[in-house]
């Protein structure tokens, strides 16, 4: 029962550690035209890359001219895993009954364009880059990817040194690229304030900024005071984002620093070198200026205030460069009960308790799992020793019925 209980400890364990972790977000880049691609990490034969391209609505990635191979080598960049060179599936096919042809840019390959798109006919002798010239062959398909080579070599323009390799269609590379094509897009959005953007685009991707953005992609920007979503549209003479009648992330006391993009922490406040300087709000409104207290104090039965005191409350409250709202001054015996207004917490302090709330949840979900399984292991071996117990119960017994024989023959 020993080993049964091992064997259960390792079994909660596996259970715990295999559970398969969410796919890596793919990177999107997008153009004004209306092309997009994504890059994807994923080993596969040709034909898996092309059935999950296809899933997704699109094709695997053929380029129009060297615009898209700009953006698609950027993308790439930002898609390979490591320092390491890497080879992405891209649409380049040569079928069994064409020839390798070395004077053509693509040497007899072809585009497989499909989806929203055609592939062109006449290929620009800037995408005529091969790193290894493909075997000269009329009997067998072959397909082709785009090579990366690793991060430290560089082409001679300054970019990623790149090229068409010739492979096996049915052996893997380390991940696809995958084209969509669409009439137009919108364009890319950079909202004063938000705290962070979300695009989930209508190929099935999410994305943190894709550039431009095709028709159907909903926008979700997380401001201070809550979320706002956007949709693409059509309208008349292209696309544009609609969803939100007034402006994106307004700041709560209408006044926003035009170097940093923040908000001040309260009203009244005027932009200074390195942040905000905020009126004293003692006596009155926010942002309003300090109440005279000498006059009060001196018609008031309570002894006079001590000089300097009405000086200290109209000490202006400094901001840090950041925006938020720095220590206010020291507070001073005002008459009336008068209390200077304490800066706004920030609200980052909220989506760190979010954070740690949802961690400790899925860490006591985690507990009481083990500690059932551990449960279950232990009443099994408890059942087992139940089972031993009554011979063992006989055999003491029958010891003690051989006592008194035992006894009787020696007297």
């Amino acid at each position: 029962m020993r080993r049964a209980g091992t064997w259960c400890l390792l079994l909660a364990a596996a259970c715990i550690l295999a559970r398969p972790s969410p796919p890596p977000r793919a990177v999107v880049r997008c153009q004004a035209a209306g092309a997009c691609f994504s890059a994807h990490l994923a080993n596969g034969s040709y034909a898996d890359a092309r059935g999950a391209c296809g899933r997704r609505r699109g094709s695997l990635a053929w380029l129009s001219g060297e615009p898209e191979l700009r953006l698609l080598l950027g993308l790439l960049t930002d898609a390979a895993a490591g320092p390491a060179p890497s080879l992405f599936w891209v649409g380049l096919k040569r079928n069994a009954s064409a020839c390798t042809d070395a004077g053509q840019p693509l040497r007899g390959f072809s585009w497989e364009g499909t989806g929203g798109g055609a592939a062109p006919q006449e290929v620009p002798a800037a995408l005529g880059r091969w790193m290894k010239e493909p075997v000269r062959s009329c009997l067998a398909a072959r397909c082709a990817g785009l090579h990366l080579a690793a991060a430290a070599a560089a082409a001679p323009d300054g970019g990623p040194s790149w090229g068409w390799k010739e492979r096996l269609c049915q052996r893997e590379t380390s991940g696809y690229v995958c084209k969509y094509q669409y009439e137009g897009a919108c364009p890319d959005l950079s909202p004063t304030g938000a705290l962070g953007l979300d695009y989930s685009l209508p190929f099935e991707e999410r994305s943190a900024g894709p550039g431009f953005s095709p028709p159907g992609t909903v926008l979700t920007v997380a401001c201070p005071g809550g979320e706002v979503q956007l949709t693409c549209q059509p309208e008349r003479g292209g696309f544009a984002w609609q969803g939100a009648d007034g402006p994106l992330c307004p700041c709560a006391f209408h006044h926003r620093s035009r170097r940093t993009g923040r908000c001040a922490q309260t009203a009244g406040c005027r932009e200074a070198a390195g942040g905000f300087v905020c009126a004293c709000t003692t006596g009155g409104l926010e942002g309003t200026p300090c109440a005279p207290t000498r006059a009060a104090s001196t018609t008031a039965s309570g002894p006079a205030e001590p000089p300097g005191a009405g000086a200290d409350e109209r000490r202006p409250h400094a901001s840090t460069s950041d925006g938020s709202a720095g220590p206010p001054a020291a507070p001073t015996a005002a008459t009336g009960g008068e209390k200077t207004a304490a800066p706004l917490p920030s609200s980052s302090s909220n989506y760190v308790f979010i954070l740690v709330t949802v961690a400790v949840v899925v860490l006591v979900i985690l507990v009481m799992t083990v500690l059932g399984v551990f449960k279950l292991c232990f009443n099994k071996k408890s059942e087992g020793r139940g089972d031993k117990e009554p011979p063992e119960a006989g055999s003491k017994a029958e010891a003690g019925s051989g006592e008194p024989s035992g006894a009787k023959g020696s007297e």
